[in-house]
């Protein structure tokens, strides 16, 4: 059964704690009560990394990466996104995102996502 809305189909979005430092640290863990479409992955610098592999991996579940963000040496206030995921995420899997090599680099996570027009209503 699906919504009678078209509202489901808005672009919504969720933002996260700063990321920490460090290689291959996992942060900006994110639920959601609804199934969703995960579309894109976005983050804002916030400390420059200093290792040109700065960045993240884009994880569901915590055990495959679906997507990366490089972000490289780029100064703060930069914006850096993954490619479109356009991936189906169930109910209160989870999205996160797990640091590159850089030990230094510290970003603003920001998910990008739909409502599942199956997605079950409370």
């Amino acid at each position: 059964m699906s919504y009678d809305s078209p509202d489901y189909l808005i672009r919504r979005e969720q933002s996260m704690a700063p990321t920490t430092a460090g290689a291959t640290t996992e942060g900006a863990k994110f639920r959601s009560f609804q199934a969703m479409k995960l579309k894109k992955v976005h983050a804002a610098v916030i400390t420059a990394g200093t290792h040109a592999d700065h960045g993240y991996d884009v994880y569901v579940n915590g055990t495959t990466s679906v997507g990366t963000i490089s972000l490289g040496t780029a100064a703060a206030k930069a914006l850096a996104s993954s490619a479109l995921l356009d991936l189906n995420v169930a109910t209160m899997d989870q999205v996160s995102v797990k640091s590159l090599a850089d030990v230094v680099g510290v970003a603003q996570i920001v998910y990008e996502f739909e409502v599942r027009p199956d997605a079950v209503e409370s």
